[in-house]
Protein backbone atom coordinates (compact mmCIF):
# COMPACT_ATOMS: atom_id res chain seq x y z
CA UNK A 1 0.00 0.00 0.00
CA UNK A 2 1.10 3.47 -1.20
CA UNK A 3 1.68 5.65 1.78
CA UNK A 4 0.23 9.69 1.54
CA UNK A 5 1.44 11.72 4.50
CA UNK A 6 0.69 15.22 5.26
CA UNK A 7 3.29 17.53 6.49
CA UNK A 8 3.44 20.50 8.94
CA UNK A 9 5.56 22.75 8.09
CA UNK A 10 7.05 23.08 11.58
CA UNK A 11 10.34 24.28 12.31
CA UNK A 12 11.66 21.95 15.72
CA UNK A 13 14.74 23.51 18.07
CA UNK A 14 17.83 20.96 17.82
CA UNK A 15 16.30 20.17 21.47
CA UNK A 16 13.89 18.47 19.36
CA UNK A 17 15.48 15.04 18.27
CA UNK A 18 18.26 14.56 21.13
CA UNK A 19 14.77 13.86 23.42
CA UNK A 20 15.58 10.57 22.92
CA UNK A 21 18.36 10.56 25.12
CA UNK A 22 15.84 12.33 27.82
CA UNK A 23 16.08 9.21 29.79
CA UNK A 24 19.52 9.33 30.20
CA UNK A 25 19.06 13.14 31.37
CA UNK A 26 17.03 15.16 33.92
CA UNK A 27 18.20 13.52 37.24
CA UNK A 28 16.38 12.49 40.04
CA UNK A 29 18.07 12.03 43.36
CA UNK A 30 16.47 8.77 44.28
CA UNK A 31 16.00 5.38 42.23
CA UNK A 32 13.67 6.12 39.39
CA UNK A 33 11.85 2.48 40.21
CA UNK A 34 11.70 3.96 43.89
CA UNK A 35 8.17 3.20 45.81
CA UNK A 36 6.35 5.57 47.70
CA UNK A 37 6.83 5.16 51.62
CA UNK A 38 4.41 7.80 52.82
CA UNK A 39 1.04 6.49 53.13
CA UNK A 40 -1.26 9.22 52.98
CA UNK A 41 0.37 11.45 50.04
CA UNK A 42 0.53 10.77 46.00
CA UNK A 43 0.36 12.49 43.01
CA UNK A 44 -2.89 11.29 40.67
CA UNK A 45 -2.80 13.64 38.12
CA UNK A 46 -1.72 16.76 36.55
CA UNK A 47 -3.78 18.99 34.59
CA UNK A 48 -2.59 21.91 32.26
CA UNK A 49 -5.20 24.38 30.85
CA UNK A 50 -7.64 22.11 31.09
CA UNK A 51 -5.69 18.90 29.74
CA UNK A 52 -5.53 16.23 32.01
CA UNK A 53 -2.15 14.02 32.37
CA UNK A 54 -3.05 11.17 34.44
CA UNK A 55 -0.62 9.30 36.39
CA UNK A 56 0.16 5.70 35.55
CA UNK A 57 1.29 4.31 39.21
CA UNK A 58 0.49 6.45 41.78
CA UNK A 59 2.82 4.23 44.30
CA UNK A 60 5.93 5.30 42.63
CA UNK A 61 7.84 8.26 43.40
CA UNK A 62 8.97 9.31 39.53
CA UNK A 63 6.37 9.13 36.86
CA UNK A 64 7.89 9.37 33.01
CA UNK A 65 5.37 11.04 31.19
CA UNK A 66 6.60 12.22 28.41
CA UNK A 67 4.83 10.17 26.16
CA UNK A 68 2.33 12.46 27.26
CA UNK A 69 2.70 15.99 25.08
CA UNK A 70 1.25 19.43 26.03
CA UNK A 71 0.70 21.81 23.45
CA UNK A 72 1.00 25.22 23.85
CA UNK A 73 2.09 28.54 22.03
CA UNK A 74 4.97 30.88 23.25
CA UNK A 75 3.76 33.71 25.63
CA UNK A 76 0.66 31.13 26.49
CA UNK A 77 -0.79 31.42 30.10
CA UNK A 78 -0.35 28.20 31.73
CA UNK A 79 -2.67 27.07 33.96
CA UNK A 80 -2.08 24.26 36.72
CA UNK A 81 -3.63 22.11 38.97
CA UNK A 82 -2.53 18.88 40.62
CA UNK A 83 -4.53 16.13 41.93
CA UNK A 84 -2.97 15.64 44.79
CA UNK A 85 -3.54 13.53 48.04
CA UNK A 86 -2.27 15.13 50.91
CA UNK A 87 -1.39 18.18 52.61
CA UNK A 88 1.54 20.87 53.90
CA UNK A 89 3.30 19.66 50.67
CA UNK A 90 4.71 22.38 47.98
CA UNK A 91 4.96 22.46 44.34
CA UNK A 92 7.65 23.67 41.51
CA UNK A 93 7.51 23.80 37.80
CA UNK A 94 10.46 23.94 35.37
CA UNK A 95 11.29 24.17 31.85
CA UNK A 96 14.35 23.08 30.22
CA UNK A 97 13.93 26.15 28.15
CA UNK A 98 17.52 26.19 26.63
CA UNK A 99 17.65 22.14 26.11
CA UNK A 100 20.67 21.45 27.56
CA UNK A 101 19.33 18.23 29.37
CA UNK A 102 19.10 19.78 33.43
CA UNK A 103 16.62 22.29 34.84
CA UNK A 104 19.02 25.37 35.47
CA UNK A 105 17.81 27.17 38.89
CA UNK A 106 18.44 30.30 40.32
CA UNK A 107 17.06 31.64 43.85
CA UNK A 108 13.80 33.40 43.36
CA UNK A 109 13.61 37.33 44.30
CA UNK A 110 13.10 37.95 48.36
CA UNK A 111 9.42 38.37 47.74
CA UNK A 112 9.64 35.09 45.41
CA UNK A 113 9.00 36.77 42.08
CA UNK A 114 10.86 34.64 38.75
CA UNK A 115 13.16 36.54 36.36
CA UNK A 116 12.63 35.74 32.57
CA UNK A 117 16.07 33.48 32.65
CA UNK A 118 15.43 31.39 35.85
CA UNK A 119 13.99 27.17 34.59
CA UNK A 120 12.05 27.03 37.33
CA UNK A 121 8.69 29.03 36.36
CA UNK A 122 6.33 28.52 39.05
CA UNK A 123 6.29 27.71 42.69
CA UNK A 124 3.56 27.07 45.51
CA UNK A 125 5.96 27.70 48.65
CA UNK A 126 9.72 28.82 49.27
CA UNK A 127 11.23 30.24 52.30
CA UNK A 128 13.32 33.09 51.36
CA UNK A 129 15.22 36.11 53.04
CA UNK A 130 11.62 38.01 53.21
CA UNK A 131 9.69 34.95 54.52
CA UNK A 132 7.49 32.43 52.98
CA UNK A 133 6.25 33.04 49.29
CA UNK A 134 5.20 31.60 46.25
CA UNK A 135 5.53 32.91 43.00
CA UNK A 136 3.24 35.11 42.59
CA UNK A 137 4.51 36.85 45.46
CA UNK A 138 1.95 36.33 47.83
CA UNK A 139 3.11 35.07 51.45
CA UNK A 140 2.13 31.42 52.18
CA UNK A 141 2.96 28.67 55.02
CA UNK A 142 4.02 26.80 52.77
CA UNK A 143 1.22 24.34 53.08
CA UNK A 144 -0.65 25.06 49.96
CA UNK A 145 -0.01 22.29 47.03
CA UNK A 146 -1.26 23.70 43.90
CA UNK A 147 0.90 26.11 41.67
CA UNK A 148 0.62 29.17 40.45
CA UNK A 149 -0.14 29.80 36.79
CA UNK A 150 2.58 30.97 34.66
CA UNK A 151 3.47 32.65 31.18
CA UNK A 152 5.97 30.51 28.61
CA UNK A 153 8.52 33.12 27.80
CA UNK A 154 7.22 34.57 24.61
CA UNK A 155 11.47 33.83 23.55
CA UNK A 156 10.48 30.02 23.19
CA UNK A 157 10.56 28.94 19.44
CA UNK A 158 8.72 25.99 18.12
CA UNK A 159 10.22 22.34 19.49
CA UNK A 160 9.87 19.88 21.96
CA UNK A 161 11.32 20.55 25.57
CA UNK A 162 11.32 18.81 29.16
CA UNK A 163 9.01 20.35 31.53
CA UNK A 164 9.12 19.07 34.86
CA UNK A 165 6.25 19.49 37.83
CA UNK A 166 7.45 18.31 41.45
CA UNK A 167 5.76 17.53 44.78
CA UNK A 168 8.21 18.52 47.88
CA UNK A 169 8.81 20.58 50.84
CA UNK A 170 10.39 23.81 50.52
CA UNK A 171 13.03 23.32 47.82
CA UNK A 172 13.63 24.42 44.39
CA UNK A 173 16.11 21.93 43.60
CA UNK A 174 14.74 19.78 40.56
CA UNK A 175 16.16 16.25 41.61
CA UNK A 176 13.99 16.55 44.37
CA UNK A 177 15.20 17.39 48.67
CA UNK A 178 17.27 15.05 49.99
CA UNK A 179 18.40 15.87 53.22
CA UNK A 180 17.80 14.21 56.95
CA UNK A 181 15.39 16.72 58.08
CA UNK A 182 12.75 16.74 54.83
CA UNK A 183 13.46 14.57 51.79
CA UNK A 184 10.96 13.79 49.03
CA UNK A 185 11.28 10.19 50.16
CA UNK A 186 10.09 10.88 53.67
CA UNK A 187 7.67 13.69 53.04
CA UNK A 188 5.54 11.56 50.10
CA UNK A 189 6.53 13.88 47.23
CA UNK A 190 6.96 13.38 43.82
CA UNK A 191 8.55 14.06 40.35
CA UNK A 192 6.94 13.70 36.71
CA UNK A 193 8.12 14.76 33.88
CA UNK A 194 6.30 15.69 30.10
CA UNK A 195 6.83 16.89 26.94
CA UNK A 196 6.32 20.57 26.00
CA UNK A 197 5.31 21.25 22.72
CA UNK A 198 5.49 24.72 21.60
CA UNK A 199 3.32 25.09 18.15
CA UNK A 200 4.14 28.11 15.73
CA UNK A 201 1.71 30.88 16.03
CA UNK A 202 -1.38 30.15 14.32
CA UNK A 203 -1.43 26.25 14.82
CA UNK A 204 -3.96 24.92 17.30
CA UNK A 205 -3.73 20.73 17.80
CA UNK A 206 -6.84 18.64 17.43
CA UNK A 207 -8.70 18.01 20.18
CA UNK A 208 -6.80 19.69 22.75
CA UNK A 209 -8.25 22.27 24.96
CA UNK A 210 -6.85 26.28 24.40
CA UNK A 211 -7.69 29.39 26.37
CA UNK A 212 -10.71 30.78 24.43
CA UNK A 213 -11.49 33.27 27.79
CA UNK A 214 -9.75 34.90 30.58
CA UNK A 215 -9.65 37.38 32.88
CA UNK A 216 -6.33 37.76 35.22
CA UNK A 217 -7.37 41.05 37.34
CA UNK A 218 -4.13 42.80 36.82
CA UNK A 219 -6.28 45.84 36.74
CA UNK A 220 -4.80 49.23 39.18
CA UNK A 221 -6.01 48.49 42.38
CA UNK A 222 -9.78 49.94 43.15
CA UNK A 223 -10.62 49.80 39.34
CA UNK A 224 -13.36 47.71 38.73
CA UNK A 225 -12.89 44.88 36.85
CA UNK A 226 -12.75 44.98 32.83
CA UNK A 227 -16.32 45.84 31.65
CA UNK A 228 -15.91 44.82 28.31
CA UNK A 229 -16.03 41.38 29.69
CA UNK A 230 -17.83 41.77 32.85
CA UNK A 231 -21.08 43.81 34.74
CA UNK A 232 -22.26 43.97 37.85
CA UNK A 233 -25.24 41.51 38.62
CA UNK A 234 -28.57 42.92 38.96
CA UNK A 235 -30.56 43.20 42.33
CA UNK A 236 -33.64 40.84 42.16
CA UNK A 237 -35.50 38.66 45.37
CA UNK A 238 -33.28 35.20 45.43
CA UNK A 239 -31.04 34.50 47.92
CA UNK A 240 -28.05 35.03 45.91
CA UNK A 241 -29.06 38.44 44.66
CA UNK A 242 -31.19 40.31 47.21
CA UNK A 243 -28.32 42.94 48.22
CA UNK A 244 -26.20 42.92 45.17
CA UNK A 245 -25.39 46.42 44.56
CA UNK A 246 -22.92 48.08 42.04
CA UNK A 247 -20.56 49.64 44.44
CA UNK A 248 -16.88 50.17 44.30
CA UNK A 249 -16.51 49.02 47.95
CA UNK A 250 -18.59 45.26 47.29
CA UNK A 251 -16.79 44.43 43.89
CA UNK A 252 -13.28 46.15 42.90
CA UNK A 253 -9.30 44.57 42.03
CA UNK A 254 -7.02 44.32 44.66
CA UNK A 255 -3.00 43.14 44.12
CA UNK A 256 -4.06 40.89 41.08
CA UNK A 257 -7.63 39.61 42.42
CA UNK A 258 -11.39 40.24 42.23
CA UNK A 259 -12.56 41.17 45.19
CA UNK A 260 -16.15 41.02 46.23
CA UNK A 261 -17.85 41.79 49.49
CA UNK A 262 -20.75 41.48 51.27
CA UNK A 263 -21.03 44.69 53.98
CA UNK A 264 -23.31 46.17 56.32
CA UNK A 265 -25.42 48.53 54.39
CA UNK A 266 -25.13 51.97 56.28
CA UNK A 267 -27.45 54.08 54.01
CA UNK A 268 -30.68 52.66 54.71
CA UNK A 269 -32.27 56.12 54.09
CA UNK A 270 -31.11 55.55 50.47
CA UNK A 271 -31.06 51.97 50.09
CA UNK A 272 -33.86 49.80 52.76
CA UNK A 273 -31.71 46.81 52.91
CA UNK A 274 -29.33 45.12 55.41
CA UNK A 275 -26.44 44.19 53.42
CA UNK A 276 -24.41 45.12 49.85
CA UNK A 277 -23.25 42.04 48.15
CA UNK A 278 -20.52 41.92 45.35
CA UNK A 279 -21.73 40.12 42.08
CA UNK A 280 -19.96 40.10 38.32
CA UNK A 281 -21.11 38.21 35.50
CA UNK A 282 -20.41 38.01 31.35
CA UNK A 283 -23.78 37.70 30.49
CA UNK A 284 -24.65 39.51 26.80
CA UNK A 285 -20.87 39.56 27.03
CA UNK A 286 -19.27 36.67 27.42
CA UNK A 287 -20.89 33.38 26.39
CA UNK A 288 -20.16 29.65 25.49
CA UNK A 289 -21.61 26.06 25.25
CA UNK A 290 -18.97 23.10 25.56
CA UNK A 291 -15.62 23.47 27.16
CA UNK A 292 -13.97 23.74 30.66
CA UNK A 293 -14.25 26.78 32.76
CA UNK A 294 -12.04 26.95 35.98
CA UNK A 295 -11.36 29.71 38.49
CA UNK A 296 -8.18 30.06 41.20
CA UNK A 297 -10.14 31.95 44.47
CA UNK A 298 -10.09 31.86 48.09
CA UNK A 299 -13.31 32.81 50.47
CA UNK A 300 -13.62 33.29 54.27
CA UNK A 301 -15.00 31.10 56.07
CA UNK A 302 -17.55 32.77 58.35
CA UNK A 303 -21.67 32.31 59.45
CA UNK A 304 -23.65 33.32 57.10
CA UNK A 305 -21.23 32.82 54.31
CA UNK A 306 -22.20 32.08 50.49
CA UNK A 307 -19.95 32.36 47.99
CA UNK A 308 -20.60 30.85 44.58
CA UNK A 309 -18.66 30.51 41.00
CA UNK A 310 -21.22 29.74 38.51
CA UNK A 311 -22.92 29.32 34.82
CA UNK A 312 -26.42 30.30 34.43
CA UNK A 313 -28.04 30.39 30.59
CA UNK A 314 -27.58 32.94 27.93
CA UNK A 315 -30.61 34.63 26.80
CA UNK A 316 -33.10 34.26 25.50
CA UNK A 317 -33.54 30.94 27.55
CA UNK A 318 -36.84 28.94 29.05
CA UNK A 319 -37.51 30.23 32.91
CA UNK A 320 -35.23 28.77 35.89
CA UNK A 321 -35.16 26.39 36.37
CA UNK A 322 -35.85 24.86 33.01
CA UNK A 323 -32.97 26.57 31.32
CA UNK A 324 -30.53 24.84 33.57
CA UNK A 325 -27.91 26.02 36.19
CA UNK A 326 -24.02 24.57 36.38
CA UNK A 327 -22.53 25.62 40.37
CA UNK A 328 -19.15 25.43 39.82
CA UNK A 329 -18.30 26.43 43.17
CA UNK A 330 -20.53 27.15 46.24
CA UNK A 331 -19.50 27.20 50.05
CA UNK A 332 -21.74 27.54 53.29
CA UNK A 333 -20.90 29.47 56.54
CA UNK A 334 -17.42 28.16 58.06
CA UNK A 335 -18.09 24.76 56.69
CA UNK A 336 -14.66 23.20 54.81
CA UNK A 337 -16.97 22.04 51.93
CA UNK A 338 -17.03 22.76 48.15
CA UNK A 339 -20.58 22.20 46.63
CA UNK A 340 -21.10 21.36 43.30
CA UNK A 341 -24.33 20.93 41.72
CA UNK A 342 -26.61 21.26 38.70
CA UNK A 343 -30.40 22.40 38.34
CA UNK A 344 -33.02 21.38 36.33
CA UNK A 345 -36.80 20.70 35.65
CA UNK A 346 -35.71 17.09 35.96
CA UNK A 347 -34.34 17.94 39.31
CA UNK A 348 -35.90 20.64 40.86
CA UNK A 349 -39.31 20.30 39.72
CA UNK A 350 -39.62 16.25 39.10
CA UNK A 351 -37.58 15.72 42.03
CA UNK A 352 -34.80 13.80 40.41
CA UNK A 353 -31.94 14.46 42.38
CA UNK A 354 -30.49 10.60 42.40
CA UNK A 355 -31.18 9.97 38.63
CA UNK A 356 -28.05 10.59 37.70
CA UNK A 357 -26.94 12.33 41.14
CA UNK A 358 -26.98 15.70 40.33
CA UNK A 359 -24.90 17.52 43.30
CA UNK A 360 -21.05 16.60 45.07
CA UNK A 361 -19.12 18.11 47.64
CA UNK A 362 -15.58 17.68 48.35
CA UNK A 363 -13.68 18.51 51.21
CA UNK A 364 -11.72 21.65 51.48
CA UNK A 365 -9.58 24.31 54.08
CA UNK A 366 -11.86 27.31 53.26
CA UNK A 367 -9.58 30.72 53.68
CA UNK A 368 -7.01 28.72 51.05
CA UNK A 369 -6.49 28.99 47.29
CA UNK A 370 -8.39 26.18 45.58
CA UNK A 371 -8.96 25.98 41.67
CA UNK A 372 -12.41 25.33 41.29
CA UNK A 373 -13.09 23.88 37.29
CA UNK A 374 -16.27 21.87 35.43
CA UNK A 375 -15.85 20.28 32.43
CA UNK A 376 -19.08 20.51 29.95
CA UNK A 377 -19.37 18.15 26.85
CA UNK A 378 -22.11 17.49 24.71
CA UNK A 379 -23.26 14.78 26.73
CA UNK A 380 -21.12 14.92 30.30
CA UNK A 381 -20.33 17.26 32.96
CA UNK A 382 -17.68 16.74 35.37
CA UNK A 383 -16.45 19.01 38.70
CA UNK A 384 -13.09 19.11 40.14
CA UNK A 385 -11.14 20.54 42.55
CA UNK A 386 -7.66 21.28 42.75
CA UNK A 387 -7.44 19.47 39.56
CA UNK A 388 -9.15 16.03 40.68
CA UNK A 389 -12.39 14.92 39.64
CA UNK A 390 -15.18 15.08 42.23
CA UNK A 391 -18.44 13.90 40.26
CA UNK A 392 -19.81 13.67 36.62
CA UNK A 393 -23.24 14.12 35.78
CA UNK A 394 -24.42 12.63 32.34
CA UNK A 395 -27.04 13.00 29.52
CA UNK A 396 -29.84 10.51 29.68
CA UNK A 397 -30.08 8.35 26.68
CA UNK A 398 -33.92 7.73 27.49
CA UNK A 399 -35.87 9.56 25.07
CA UNK A 400 -38.16 10.60 28.02
CA UNK A 401 -35.82 11.74 30.77
CA UNK A 402 -34.97 13.97 27.84
CA UNK A 403 -38.69 15.31 26.98
CA UNK A 404 -38.76 16.56 30.43
CA UNK A 405 -35.41 18.39 30.74
CA UNK A 406 -33.32 15.88 31.86
CA UNK A 407 -30.47 17.90 29.68
CA UNK A 408 -30.98 21.56 29.31
CA UNK A 409 -27.25 21.80 28.85
CA UNK A 410 -26.97 22.34 25.16
CA UNK A 411 -26.64 25.61 24.86
CA UNK A 412 -24.41 28.75 25.44
CA UNK A 413 -23.86 29.65 29.46
CA UNK A 414 -22.51 32.62 30.57
CA UNK A 415 -20.03 32.89 34.26
CA UNK A 416 -20.80 34.63 37.83
CA UNK A 417 -18.56 35.21 40.37
CA UNK A 418 -20.19 36.68 43.52
CA UNK A 419 -20.18 36.95 47.23
CA UNK A 420 -23.81 36.31 48.69
CA UNK A 421 -24.97 36.05 52.19
CA UNK A 422 -27.32 33.57 53.88
CA UNK A 423 -30.88 33.51 55.13
CA UNK A 424 -31.03 31.06 57.03
CA UNK A 425 -32.43 28.55 54.78
CA UNK A 426 -29.29 26.76 53.65
CA UNK A 427 -26.09 29.00 54.37
CA UNK A 428 -26.93 31.12 58.27
CA UNK A 429 -28.27 34.36 58.41
CA UNK A 430 -25.25 37.22 58.18
CA UNK A 431 -23.62 38.76 60.82
CA UNK A 432 -23.91 41.95 60.14
CA UNK A 433 -20.75 43.18 61.88
CA UNK A 434 -18.63 41.00 59.02
CA UNK A 435 -16.86 41.80 56.56
CA UNK A 436 -17.20 38.69 53.51
CA UNK A 437 -15.20 38.65 51.55
CA UNK A 438 -13.99 36.01 48.26
CA UNK A 439 -10.88 36.84 46.10
CA UNK A 440 -10.66 35.58 42.58
CA UNK A 441 -7.27 35.51 41.14
CA UNK A 442 -8.18 33.92 37.85
CA UNK A 443 -11.07 33.36 35.58
CA UNK A 444 -10.14 30.99 32.62
CA UNK A 445 -12.09 28.93 29.69
CA UNK A 446 -10.93 26.94 27.54
CA UNK A 447 -12.21 24.98 24.43
CA UNK A 448 -11.32 22.03 21.73
CA UNK A 449 -10.22 23.22 18.59
CA UNK A 450 -9.32 21.90 15.43
CA UNK A 451 -5.82 22.42 13.38
CA UNK A 452 -5.89 26.02 11.43
CA UNK A 453 -3.35 26.07 9.06
CA UNK A 454 -3.11 24.74 5.55
CA UNK A 455 -1.62 21.18 4.66
CA UNK A 456 0.30 20.05 2.03
CA UNK A 457 -0.42 17.00 0.12
CA UNK A 458 2.62 14.22 -0.82
CA UNK A 459 3.88 11.60 -1.66
CA UNK A 460 6.26 9.90 0.76
CA UNK A 461 9.90 9.22 -1.15
CA UNK A 462 11.87 6.50 -1.60
CA UNK A 463 14.76 9.33 -0.24
CA UNK A 464 12.22 9.92 2.79
CA UNK A 465 12.07 6.52 3.65
CA UNK A 466 15.65 6.02 3.96
CA UNK A 467 16.28 9.22 6.71
CA UNK A 468 15.97 7.94 9.83
CA UNK A 469 12.44 8.38 11.83
CA UNK A 470 11.80 9.06 14.93
CA UNK A 471 8.30 9.35 17.09
CA UNK A 472 7.31 12.32 18.84
CA UNK A 473 9.29 11.29 22.04
CA UNK A 474 12.52 10.82 20.09
CA UNK A 475 12.73 7.43 19.65
CA UNK A 476 14.08 6.07 16.21
CA UNK A 477 11.74 3.90 14.80
CA UNK A 478 11.67 1.83 11.91
CA UNK A 479 12.47 2.81 8.32
CA UNK A 480 10.61 0.95 5.93
CA UNK A 481 7.67 3.21 4.76
CA UNK A 482 5.45 0.87 3.97
CA UNK A 483 5.37 -0.66 7.61
CA UNK A 484 4.71 2.99 9.47
CA UNK A 485 1.52 3.21 11.48
CA UNK A 486 -0.70 5.87 11.22
CA UNK A 487 0.22 8.21 13.69
CA UNK A 488 3.06 11.68 13.74
CA UNK A 489 6.83 11.16 12.72
CA UNK A 490 9.93 13.71 12.75
CA UNK A 491 12.24 13.11 9.54
CA UNK A 492 14.77 15.63 8.95
CA UNK A 493 13.74 17.83 11.85
CA UNK A 494 10.11 18.06 10.11
CA UNK A 495 6.66 16.81 11.31
CA UNK A 496 4.89 13.86 9.13
CA UNK A 497 1.19 12.60 9.46
CA UNK A 498 0.75 9.41 8.21
CA UNK A 499 -2.99 9.01 7.90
Amino acid sequence: MKLHLHKYFLSFLVCMLPAMAWADDYPVAFDKNANRTHAERKLNSITLNGNIYRVKNVMKMYHDLTDSVFYAHAGDIVSPALGFTGRWMDSYIYIDKDCNGQFDVTTPEANGLLTDDNELVSFSGLTLSGGGYNSYGEVTNLSQVQPPSFTLPASLQPGLYRMRIKVDWDSTDPAGRMDNANSILKNGGAIADITLQILPAGKQQVGKYVMVFNDEFNQPDGSRPDDTKWKSSVRRGSTWNRFISDTDEVAFIDNGHLVCRAIANTDKANDPVDMLTGSMETQNKYSFTYGRAEARLKTLPHRGNFPAFWMMPQPPTQKWPNGGEIDIFEAIDAQATAFHTLHSHWINDLGNKNNPKYSFNENVTQGEWHIFAVEWTKDLITFFVDGTSVGSYAKSINASHLENGQWPFDHAFYLILNQSVGDGSWAQAPDLTFTYETRFDWVRVFQQVELTNGINDITFSSQQASDAIYDLQGRKVRNDGETLAKGIYIINGKKWLVK
